[in-house]
């Protein structure tokens, strides 16, 4: 079936379309250059259209707009320009992303998929419920102690946003009476985002993960918005949803701005390398008020 432009849109640049509630602690910033999303610990940067000298600039305006210690992650897809602007971020000191996701496919849905016999999928309602999805996931993804400590201090407040600003819609699936997997959704008027998708390597290859995915769509099509678009890891959920009837949209590449003091270290790397090529020895000492951190929320479709 023939995906319409809409749609397609969506999926490759679906932080411009998705709900953000007024008053809560996600913010957006779009106009016709990009699109910045950003959360307490984390930022998302997509559907950038600059001309190639204007590159640096929206670099140094991206900075300014999302505080220090926050990730910031930049999407790029076939729609972005200039078309180089991952070779372009490279040089300016950006990296492949710490969660280990450099690399995902764009997908949509517009069939209903097939549902699952013997899971039992809930919405998430209650704080116990988020906090077991959440522990679920973050075993799933193998998340740092650190960043899970990080985390749970906002576990209260970030449950309680969720259900009073309707986004994102957490789901918990039940498999024998027990947490065995779980999933999100970010809703907009033209579909629903997926993400966070895990099972319980107890309940794997049970059908939990297509229970999600036919829960999140019945959620779509009560909101008369029968559409699912995804950022799939290649290797694992990717297959899973072609064969559920989702369709290829396009590949998306991610790249992570790194913090000013990884900046300056390697500044001062390369320059001390390039003193040494030229036979010039002098030692440089760098302080100021910034913190080394590369905090990565796990991704996963």
């Amino acid at each position: 079936m023939a995906l319409p432009p809409e749609l397609r849109e969506y999926a490759e640049t679906f932080d411009r379309f998705s709900h953000v509630a007024a008053g809560g602690s996600v913010e957006r910033f779009a106009d016709e250059r990009v699109c910045v999303l950003q959360g307490p610990t984390w930022a998302s940067i997509s559907g950038v259209s600059v001309a190639a000298d204007e590159v640096e600039a929206l670099v140094s305006e991206v900075r300014e707009r999302v505080p220090e210690g926050r990730d910031r992650v930049w999407w790029i897809g076939p729609s972005t320009r200039p078309a180089d602007l991952d070779e372009r971020l490279r040089e300016l000191g950006f990296r492949e992303p710490g969660d280990r996701a450099p690399l995902l496919r764009a997908l949509a849905l517009v069939v209903a998929p097939a549902g699952v016999d013997g899971i039992e999928v809930l919405r998430i309602e209650t704080l116990e419920q988020s906090e077991a999805a959440r522990e679920l996931q973050w075993d799933a993804f193998g998340t740092p102690e650190e960043r899970r400590a990080r985390n749970r201090a906002r576990s209260r407040e970030d449950f309680e946003e969720a259900q009073r600003v309707g986004s994102p819609v957490g789901f918990l699936a039940l498999l024998d009476g027990r947490p065995a997997g779980t999933a999100s959704a970010v809703p907009s008027a033209r579909g629903m985002f997926l993400l966070g998708g895990s099972t319980a390597p107890w309940a794997g290859g049970r059908g939990v993960y297509r229970a999600l995915v036919r829960a999140r769509w019945d959620a779509a099509v009560a909101r008369g918005t029968p559409a699912l678009v995804v950022a799939a890891m290649p290797d694992t959920s990717y297959p899973i949803l072609r064969r559920l009837g989702f369709e290829d949209v396009c590949e998306l590449r991610r790249l992570e701005d790194q913090p000013a003091s990884s900046r300056i270290r390697a500044a001062a790397r390369a320059s001390a390398s390039s003193s040494k090529r030229y036979g010039v020895a002098f030692a440089t000492s760098w302080s100021g008020p910034f913190r080394s951190s590369l905090p990565a929320a796990a991704l996963t479709a």
